[in-house]
């Protein structure tokens, strides 16, 4: 009797010790972890991101899956607040999330990155967050220098010499000027600084210091709730410059919540995608038509880049299920990645140097008019 339970208890051990996250899944389903902001200040961000992960994981799994295993997918809602993030993090990893998906904001990630550092790949749209190489954390999305020198380019492109820039005074922004000072520097354009808190009510001090003097175009790096602020200020003040929204605010949420403030000119930078008529290859069409057909079907509105950010990463989620042979190993996901570009509505391509798969050759100066986001027309 004591052989047989020593027997027993040394295979139950082997296997514990044999046994990654993959394994531990029993081989019916691929466990994969989300961590979104589903509710406080950035909820839109989460939340719609969450709507593409669903609506992804649920076309698998009505397909039979991958490999002939389904997808479970757990989602923890840390609020946009870093310490929740962490321990999502660490929750998703004990209940045997072999991937996770970023969802959230600039501090959330930044908290999470070292609990992830041996492991499993953490993948995210986030413009603001640049991966080491080393590291198995991607983002598919611009960064933010990629934004910014594509807003530098537009801008000079239209003869604007003079930017006007109003930017939060949390983590995220901190990121952002200092990359818009070096970026605008470099090309020659003068950049007028205000910085606001999250928690501001009102904008109108700080618009009025940026946009005095040659300014023709302001710019809000703000997200979420603290953008709203600087649109209903801007029409409070009856500002006439056209506005440039941050990458995180083109959406149909945010222009809903603005509808009654709506700057004379409302810009953002985003990715081609939202403008497909930029987009020669007829198969990155197909992909953009399926997508927005099929969102539309399943939520009843029209996609933003919110949700094509979510697209883009869930196919790069995809595509590591479908072609890597162990993808509960982030060496072998690593590789994988580094060196397969990832087809989808905007193909990702990273490399052994850059965790970051897009830059600005994939992205587009955008307006909203006639009740969509498409390619802006010029500065007057």
């Amino acid at each position: 009797m004591k052989i047989t339970s020593a027997v027993s208890i040394s295979a139950a051990c082997a296997a514990m010790i044999f046994s990654g996250p993959g394994n531990a899944q029993q081989n019916d389903s691929w466990v994969i972890g989300e961590i979104a902001p589903l509710s406080g200040p950035v909820a839109t961000v989460g939340n719609r991101l969450n709507q593409v992960t669903k609506m992804w994981v649920d076309a698998v799994n009505a397909n039979g899956g991958i490999k002939g295993r389904k997808i479970q997918l757990n989602t923890c809602n840390d609020e946009g607040k870093p310490e929740k993030a962490v321990s999502c993090a660490r929750d998703l990893i004990d209940k045997g999330s072999i991937l996770i998906i970023n969802n959230s904001v600039t501090p959330s990630i930044l908290a999470t990155i070292p609990v992830v550092e041996k492991g499993p790949t953490m993948i995210m749209p986030s413009p603001t967050v640049i991966p080491a190489a080393d590291s198995y954390v991607f983002t598919v999305s611009p960064s933010v220098v990629h934004l910014m020198k594509a807003m530098s380019s537009f801008l000079a492109s239209n003869n604007v010499d003079e930017l006007g820039m109003v930017a939060a005074t949390d983590s995220t922004g901190e990121v952002e000027v200092k990359q818009a000072q070096a970026v605008f520097s470099e090309a020659g354009i003068k950049l007028n600084l205000a910085r606001i808190d999250l928690r501001a009510t009102d904008a109108s001090s700080q618009l009025v210091a940026v946009a005095s003097g040659n300014t023709k175009v302001v710019y809000s790096s703000y997200i979420g709730a603290g953008a709203a602020t600087i649109a209903k200020s801007y029409s409070n003040l009856g500002m006439q410059q056209p506005l440039i929204v941050s990458y995180g605010n083109i959406s149909n949420a945010f222009v809903d919540v603005i509808k009654d403030n709506m700057p004379s000119r409302l810009l953002a930078i985003g990715v081609s995608s939202l403008a497909p008529e930029t987009i020669s290859d007829p198969e990155t069409q197909k992909r953009i038509k399926e997508f927005t057909a099929a969102y539309q079907a399943r939520y009843g509105e029209r996609v933003d880049l919110i949700n094509l950010m979510g697209k883009v990463t869930t196919d790069t989620v995809d595509a590591v299920l479908r072609n890597v042979d162990d993808p509960a190993d982030p060496e072998t996901v690593k590789q994988y990645l580094e060196t397969h570009p990832i087809p989808s509505i905007q193909n990702v391509r990273f490399s052994k140097t850059d965790h970051v798969g897009l830059n600005e050759k994939d992205l587009r100066v955008v307006e909203y008019k006639d009740g969509a986001w498409k390619l802006a027309d010029p500065i007057k």
